[in-house]
């Protein structure tokens, strides 16, 4: 698969619904996924958070970790850019991580805002997982007609 963001969850926030979703908020979480989460992410019909080929592991509470320090910035013209700290499991064991999906955690039904596929399966034996984003951003909006 592919990293990509879910795009129910965007359509939500920009059609009449208005789902109540600030992307900057500092209540989003980040869920880990295998290989076989990673194979089934729809990115035009997945909607909310699941439990279902998540990791499990030493160090890893089902539901992921709080993401902090979001922020949106404009890097040059009709461009958006949507970043974060780095997320770290300390003390894990971990056995192919392949998949990062955002949720809402605070939003009913915990929408899913976008996916990080890590392209080769990711281990940890009682050590550190550490994500840290691009300087490019997690997620880049180009709105440049």
């Amino acid at each position: 698969m592919a990293s990509g963001v879910f795009l129910p969850s965007l359509e939500d926030i920009l059609d009449a619904t208005g789902l109540a979703l600030a992307w900057d908020a500092e209540d989003h979480q980040w869920a880990l996924y295998d290989a076989t989460g990673a194979a089934a992410a729809d990115y035009n019909a997945d909607t909310v958070y699941t439990t279902t080929n998540e990791i499990a592991g030493t160090g890893y509470t089902a539901g992921g970790k709080l993401v902090l320090g979001t922020a949106f910035s404009r890097p040059g013209a009709g461009v958006m850019k949507y970043s974060s700290n780095a997320v770290q499991w300390d003390g894990s064991t971990l056995s192919g991580v392949r998949m990062v999906k955002q949720y809402a955690a605070a939003v009913a039904g915990d929408p899913l805002m976008f996916g990080i596929d890590l392209v080769t399966p990711v281990n940890t034996a009682d050590g550190t997982l550490l994500i840290t984003p691009h300087s490019n951003g997690l997620v880049t909006f180009d709105l440049t007609p």
